[in-house]
Parts: C-alpha cells; sequence; structure tokens
C-alpha cells in the first residue's frame, strides 16, 4: 500500500480510538453513551473499508514493487505495458522483473486489461519459457524473451494439451546456453504418459 495513505488511514484509526475511549463518556448519561458509541463503531467500520479499499488499489498498480527492488535489479524502467493476457518477462529490466496481464470485463460491457508486476529472486530471472523465476543459465536469454511471448497462447490450450509442443523446445534448447547438448524429454505425439523418474539415491 502507498505509505501516504497508510500514515493517513492509521493516523485515523487512533484518532477514533482515542476520542472514543471510555473514558470520554460520562456514563451517567445512557442515552448519549449509546449513541456515541454507535458511532464510534460506524467510523471505526468505514474507516476499515477506507483502508481495505486502498490496499486493493494498490495491489493492482504496475511497477509496485517491494523496496530495495532498486538494489537488485538498478533503476526501474517503467516501459512495459500490457498488449495481451498472460506472463510476460521485461526485456528492459534485464528480465528481473516480469508482468502479469489480465483484462477484466465490466458490468457495463467496458474491458480493462490490468497489469501486475512482480520483482524475481536475487540472481534470478523471469524464464519466458519455462514462465518462472529460475537463474540466467537455466533461462532463455533475456533478449530471446520476446521469441517466447506467443507461449502465452497456450495457457488456456486446454487439460490435455501439453504446454510445449517439439518445436518450442527445440527452440529453447537452441538457444538456451548449456542447454542444447543435454537430453529433453519430448512426450510423444499420442500423449502417453511420462517415463517413471530414477530413485532418489542420497
Amino acid at each position: 500500500m502507498n505509505s501516504g495513505i497508510k500514515r493517513r488511514v492509521v493516523g485515523m484509526f487512533s484518532i477514533i480510538i482515542t476520542s472514543c475511549s471510555l473514558d470520554s463518556f460520562s456514563l451517567g448519561q445512557d442515552i448519549l453513551y449509546s449513541l456515541k458509541m454507535k458511532l464510534c463503531l460506524a467510523l471505526l467500520f468505514v474507516s476499515g473499508l477506507a483502508l481495505s479499499a486502498a490496499a486493493s488499489r494498490s495491489k493492482r498498480a504496475a511497477y509496485d514493487l517491494p523496496d530495495g527492488a532498486e538494489l537488485l535489479v538498478g533503476a526501474v524502467r517503467t516501459s512495459f505495458v500490457c498488449n495481451n493476457e498472460g506472463y510476460y518477462a521485461d526485456i528492459d529490466n534485464n528480465c528481473q522483473i516480469f508482468h502479469v496481464c489480465h483484462t477484466v470485463t465490466h458490468a457495463d460491457g467496458k474491458s480493462d486489461m490490468l497489469q501486475w508486476s512482480f520483482l524475481c529472486g536475487n540472481q534470478t530471472i523471469f524464464n519466458q519459457f519455462s514462465f518462472t523465476c529460475t537463474s540466467p543459465e537455466d533461462a532463455v536469454p533475456c533478449g530471446s524473451a520476446s521469441d517466447f511471448f506467443y507461449l502465452n497462447g497456450n495457457i488456456h490450450a486446454g487439460p490435455n494439451v501439453f504446454f510445449h509442443n517439439e518445436q518450442d523446445v527445440a527452440r529453447a534448447a537452441a538457444v538456451t546456453p548449456g542447454r542444447s547438448s543435454q537430453p529433453v524429454y519430448v512426450p510423444p505425439a499420442g500423449g502417453a504418459p511420462r517415463p517413471p523418474q530414477r530413485p532418489f539415491r542420497g
């Protein structure tokens, strides 16, 4: 949440609680006491709603990153704009930031594209092939991330469709450092189950 909004709402809570303390009431005046208590409860409820609304608004902000993000990324460039739904590496920020884009349709029929921004952990980047934050040597190079944006179209393909096909895997293996020499499991065309994994021997 925006720290300025948070301070104002917390300040409002403390003023309401202070003014609503039992010490400020004269218990001999039952009707007045009852009205003041109802007013205080109503003010606390409205303040809670304001705090909730402020929190939900700030959660939807693009580039609303954790404090200290600049220590990992450097100066954050806010150039990415959502054009389609999905998960997207932010190439201008070395893929250390990624965005989730989602279209919401309102009751009046109008639609908006929402954008949420996330920071990958230290020494990781967003792998546009797997939609995860991973070490740079296990990810498609950041400069090639836009070549894999099309994979977002596979998100809603259904449970019986593999997320990657053979061409996707071959394309990623060709550009991923150290991956072209490693065997990559490619499911057979008939959709046979994955072979059993070897047992762990530690």
